[in-house]
């Protein structure tokens, strides 16, 4: 088991041991298991796919959108810092779609560069938590 510990601006998300952890870097995602080697990367926007124990199915993985931040691997330990991480069961698909048409809709009327930046963090985090929910969704219809 490895143990992980996922901390966000507004305190602790998940702390507790695992089988194994997919976590969103720059580079990919990476795939982290018992004695993995020592990391440390930077998280990029992605989700978090968590297996509780070995015999555990992919539907049965916990997921998290997250946004930023920083990974650290060591001593079966994994500390993930990150700016936000939304459960799978905090995120409507529906107000997620919403979001995400919303920002789409801010993007293309964007007058300056500052207001393109902030709506296309908008569509980042947006997408993001409507790929969580979905995933969701498609795993408890298979169940």
């Amino acid at each position: 088991m490895i143990h992980l510990k996922l901390v966000t601006l507004s305190g602790v998300k998940f702390d507790d041991d695992v089988h194994e952890v997919i976590l969103p870097t720059l580079d990919g995602r990476i795939g982290v298991l018992t004695n993995h080697m020592p990391l440390i990367s930077s998280a990029s926007n992605g989700i978090i796919s968590i297996r509780r124990n070995p015999k555990d199915s992919d539907a049965a993985m916990e997921q998290f959108a997250t946004h930023g931040g920083v990974i650290e691997v060591a001593n079966n330990t994994i500390r993930v810092i990150v700016d936000e991480a939304d459960n799978s069961d905090d995120i409507n698909e529906s107000e997620a779609k919403s979001a995400l048409d919303l920002a789409i809709k801010m993007k293309s009327e964007a007058k300056d560069n500052v207001s393109l930046e902030n709506a296309q963090r908008l569509i980042d985090r947006s997408s993001v938590r409507l790929q969580v929910a979905q995933l969701k969704r498609r795993h408890h219809t298979r169940i």
